[in-house]
């Protein structure tokens, strides 16, 4: 999709604003709402939307010394807005009221056991510098995917071919690696996510039908059902050849 600033100017938003905006998948309207919260950064904006504050609760944030990275971190350890803001005006941090909402004693910040860890890259990103320029670039080589599919990735910070590759499916970043860790490729998921099937429903009908599980992204990958897979195992065509099928496929 081609950048057009007249609907942005016609918004009031200065065409090199507008594009920031536009890159980041966010409309004209979007871009007034978040402005008049006092959001003038897209990214920053798309964060608020990520952790699923809208721009008419920012000020409250705001005003509770809470920005749009930490609100990330609440929302991912699924906090709601007000528990967030109550618990972090108490002194918590995300990972400490996590501790103590799973009756343990709140680790310390330097402990790698600690469940905040887990964000170090999403921190990163947030705090601008090299991962926020391959985000962008990211973002840039997608067209017109869903903005919060995009920001998955980028709060990953996987932002290579793959993670494109699985983006254009319009599979966010978590889902995207449980795919992956039933071996299949982008393209060859594409018709279980036509269907409605999460890759936990997929894993299931494989189980059950009683095809290994080291076998499944093979006879997967190769194009067959699960009823299918185990009709040819019965004829003695093994996932060995079922992976050579798959490979002339190449559908990634």
């Amino acid at each position: 999709m081609t950048f057009d600033p007249a609907p942005y100017e016609a918004a009031g938003i200065p065409p090199a604003e507008a594009r920031r905006w536009w890159t980041w998948r966010l409309s004209p309207a979007q871009a007034v709402t978040w402005r008049r919260a006092g959001i003038a950064d897209p990214a920053e904006a798309t964060q608020w939307t990520t952790a699923q504050v809208t721009p008419g609760a920012v000020g409250r944030c705001l005003s509770a010394g809470l920005t749009a990275a930490e609100a990330l971190l609440w929302h991912e350890y699924e906090f709601g807005l007000d528990d967030a803001i109550a618990l972090k005006r108490q002194g918590h941090t995300p990972d400490q009221a996590y501790d103590l909402k799973h009756g343990r004693k709140p680790r310390s910040l330097d402990d790698p056991t600690a469940p905040g860890d887990a964000f170090t890259s999403l921190m990163a990103f947030a705090g601008g510098g090299d991962p926020r320029d391959r985000a962008q670039r990211f973002i840039a080589r997608l067209g017109n995917i869903d903005a919060l599919v995009i920001y998955s990735y980028c709060g990953a910070d996987w932002v290579d071919d793959e993670a494109a590759a699985w983006a254009r499916q319009n599979v966010d970043a978590p889902t995207a690696r449980m795919w992956q860790e039933l071996g299949l490729r982008p393209g060859e998921a594409r018709r279980y996510i036509q269907r409605g099937l999460t890759p936990m429903g997929v894993a299931r009908a494989w189980w059950q039908a009683g095809i290994p599980f080291e076998e499944t992204a093979s006879w997967a990958g190769a194009g067959l059902t699960p009823e299918e897979a185990v009709a040819q195992r019965a004829k003695g065509v093994t996932a060995e050849q079922a992976e050579t099928l798959r490979t002339l496929r190449d559908d990634r």
